[in-house]
């Protein structure tokens, strides 16, 4: 960071710890002559002294009465007040509820703050207890009790809290005696991996008693927090004095910070110079949609506030899911770098893909309350920057009506969250660009209509319906009387399934899978094992490849039942299989009822195999056309490994080119043929012909 800038945060702290306004016009002038003739960061200046002089407006409602009356001042009813608030500090009727603070990476709870509430009907806030302890000089018996309290729950019973970290409030000036400072170490030692002691203001410490502070923290490896920064001592200049773990930001700064441009000025410096010194800027006080939004975008690392949950006596396991999908939303905006909308569709809803581009919404939520039936209509012209998400438990249907939809590189267009059960109507001609359909493990889809479905991806990892490498996809149901087509290119990707597997009904329609790139699979599992039912179906795939498979797996077992179904499968590279897995162990093959086409090109190639394992295949009542041609090519089975061939009424055709002996793989008994034509050629020779 520059000098001017190094200036200018001294200067914009200094603001918020100013009590007059010839004071803020003396800092303002001062810093003027320090910054030179930059317009923008004369302009920021001129903003600072009328932020400073907003949030002196809002200090000074009743502060400086609750902090320097005396007690010879008080009246009848706060006299009463304060005796009862000397009970209550003697008999330690302290309870605590939790606040969860809330991380904006992954919308998960991130930790909590212990909130002290007094058991009292006359002094119930903690504003009472703070206000006569400190008139009567018990703020250390506050903190005392505070530590003590605090540290004996989480020694108790640590997992209430759900692994997550603790912030307890602490004032620094305040002094305890020998016995209690050593009970508190201890206890922060021995937890030291779950408290965070924040700093509230009640007394600014001294150069001396800060770093004694600093020091003791660190030597008992306890991360520090400011609080309330933007008032008070919470200064820059402060700040840099004692260079916590977390900055609190105040809720006078983010009060309304949609409608203030000076104000997110000035949360965005204070966020930037946090990120730069390695500091995690808090929100505080987020009240609001609007707040957490603007929040999220300023950069904020975490949050804390009654919109994302309220404290409660014992520390909530998650929030809301609704929340959840807010902060994931703006913050996929911020990383994003552009301003996307959401338009929510519930019940039974048409939506018009016209209207919303119009609006500029570029995300379509459907089903906030859980189900609904809604229906989506595009047109062929109407290019979109559109996409579409569920709530998690979603139950429901979305039709699609010539819609084109699309998302940033590497996220889905359809995206369906956990414990979802959704149907997809299609009707017309849809497209999803740059994104698929994204199932997790948890949900299931199913694929009706007469419409046509058109996916198109291109980038290093992909996938079109189900999941992505590494991952599980739910339950894959297709029903549906038209053509899905998916055109892939990249360096590993799935155009049906996921890299993990999961469960793959395919009862109807027609399928062109078009892939090209280095490792790609047509329908199944990359990694996983695969266990597929393809039924009455029409399917082709053309994929040039370094490694492929069209249907089954790349690395694990397969087991592929194929009935009353077209198949074609084009192939060209160096490691390919049509049917079955290159690095599997096994591959069981059922073809009934079928026709198959093959036409594969490589280096090491089968048509139906476990190239490195045992193949077992059993045809009946079906048609095999086999042109596979490469410098070590099969038909049948795989170059380790054993196999067993069963033909029975089919109708085989095989023309391979090959420089292996075949004999060496596939011996006579391992090739039965019960009834129907059987030919075979080998680089060009006539090996064996009958007909039944």
């Amino acid at each position: 960071m520059n000098e001017d800038l190094h200036i200018l945060h001294r200067y914009l702290g200094d603001v918020l710890h100013t009590a007059t306004d010839e004071a803020l016009t003396q800092l303002a002038d001062e810093c003027r002559r320090h910054i030179g003739d930059d317009p923008d960061l004369l302009q920021l200046i001129a903003d600072g002294e009328e932020l400073g002089r907003e949030i002196l407006c809002l200090k000074t409602g009743g502060a400086d009465a609750s902090r320097s009356r005396r007690l010879a001042a008080l009246s009848k009813a706060e006299r009463a007040e304060l005796e009862e608030t000397q009970l209550v500090i003697s008999e330690n009727r302290f309870d605590y509820k939790f606040q969860p603070i809330v991380s904006t990476i992954d919308s998960e709870i991130y930790s909590y703050e212990a909130l002290m509430r007094p058991r009292s009907e006359l002094c119930h806030k903690p504003y009472h207890i703070l206000k006569y302890a400190e008139l009567t000089g018990r703020l250390s018996d506050i903190e005392r009790a505070t530590f003590i309290n605090v540290l004996e729950m989480v020694d108790a019973d640590k997992e209430r809290f759900h692994g997550h970290k603790v912030f307890i409030n602490s004032i620094p000036k305040t002094k305890l005696s020998l016995e209690d400072t050593r009970r508190i170490g201890e206890l922060l030692m021995k937890h030291s991996d779950t408290v965070v002691v924040e700093l509230t203001e009640q007394a600014e410490p001294d150069d001396d008693e800060l770093n004694a502070l600093k020091e003791r923290y660190n030597n008992l490896g306890i991360p520090i927090a400011i609080d309330d920064y933007g008032t008070g001592y919470s200064n820059v200049t402060n700040l840099l004095r004692y260079m916590p773990n977390y900055v609190k930001i105040d809720r006078s700064l983010l009060s309304d910070l949609q409608d203030s441009p000076k104000k997110r000025h000035f949360v965005r410096e204070i966020i930037e110079f946090c990120h730069e010194n390695n500091i995690l800027a808090l929100a505080e006080g987020v009240e609001t949609a609007d707040e957490l939004r603007e929040v999220i975008l300023l950069g904020a690392d975490l949050i804390q506030g009654y919109y994302t949950a309220r404290p409660a006596s014992e520390p909530i396991e998650s929030i809301s899911d609704d929340i959840k999908r807010q902060i994931r939303h703006w913050r996929r905006e911020r990383d994003d770098g552009r301003d996307q909308q959401i338009y929510t569709a519930d019940v039974t809803e048409r939506v018009r893909l016209d209207r919303l581009v119009k609006d500029d919404i570029r995300c379509l939520f459907i089903g906030k309350s859980g189900s609904a039936d809604v229906t989506v209509i595009g047109s062929p012209l109407l290019d979109t920057n559109v996409h579409i998400e569920t709530p998690k438990g979603f139950s429901g249907s979305i039709t699609l009506e010539n819609v084109r939809l699309s998302n940033i590189k590497n996220r889905p267009c359809i995206d369906i969250a956990d414990e979802c059960d959704v149907t997809i109507n299609l009707v017309g001609d849809s497209d999803l660009h740059m994104g698929g359909i994204h199932v997790p493990e948890s949900s299931r889809l199913t694929v009706l209509g007469d419409g046509n479905l058109t996916i198109d991806l291109d980038s290093a990892e992909y996938y079109g319906i189900g999941n992505g490498i590494g991952l599980v996809h739910g339950e894959l149901n297709f029903r549906q009387d038209g053509c899905i087509t998916v055109n892939a290119h990249g360096q590993k990707g799935v155009a049906i399934g996921s890299g993990d597997g999961g469960k793959i009904n395919i009862r109807a329609g027609q399928y062109k899978l078009n892939l090209s790139g280095d490792t790609g699979l047509g329908i199944g599992a990359l990694y996983g094992d695969a266990d597929l039912d393809i039924r009455t179906c029409d399917l082709n795939t053309d994929m040039t490849l370094s490694k492929g498979v069209a249907i089954g797996s790349i690395v694990n077992s397969c087991k592929v039942v194929i009935s009353m179904t077209s198949l074609k499968a084009f192939m060209t590279g160096n490691e390919l299989v049509g049917i079955g897995t290159i690095a599997g162990t096994n591959a069981d093959v059922d073809l009934h009822d079928a026709s198959t086409v093959f036409n594969i090109r490589g280096v090491r190639t089968s048509a139906i195999a476990a190239i490195d394992g045992d193949t077992k295949l059993t045809v009946a009542r079906a048609g095999l056309r086999m042109r596979v041609g490469s410098d070590q090519s099969l038909a049948f089975g795989g170059l380790s490994g054993g196999i067993d061939v069963f033909l029975n009424n089919a109708d085989t055709d095989i023309k391979l080119e090959s420089s292996l002996d075949v004999s060496d793989y596939m011996s006579e008994d391992k090739l039965n043929v019960y009834t129907g034509r059987y030919s075979f050629v080998l680089n060009g020779e006539l090996i064996t012909s009958n007909r039944d």
